[in-house]
């Protein structure tokens, strides 16, 4: 049976983050902005068919997404629970 991907949700720093390219973020990630900088989570659905097609070689792991996303330019990066990256979009 095929595992599929799951979500993962970070944070980054965004004065930290100086050489990281906001137009340059690909269909596998969703990038939102706010006070407390990037907010990132993984999009399961496009990611493995990039795995499947060789445009994302990474394993599914929350090391392994960090390590993607500083190769993106982000840094600061820790990993928050999904209900607390949308916790203001949860009740609207």
């Amino acid at each position: 049976m095929r595992n599929y991907s799951r979500i993962y949700c970070f944070r980054a720093d965004y004065d930290l983050s100086t050489d990281f390219d906001r137009t340059q973020v690909p269909d596998w990630l969703s990038l939102g902005v706010n006070w407390q900088g990037y907010r990132i989570s993984t999009v399961p659905w496009v990611a493995d068919v990039a795995r499947a097609i060789g445009l994302l070689l990474i394993e599914d792991t929350p090391e392994a997404w960090i390590s993607h996303l500083e190769s993106l330019g982000l840094r600061g990066i820790i990993q928050v629970s999904c209900e607390d990256l949308f916790e203001d979009t949860l009740y609207c």
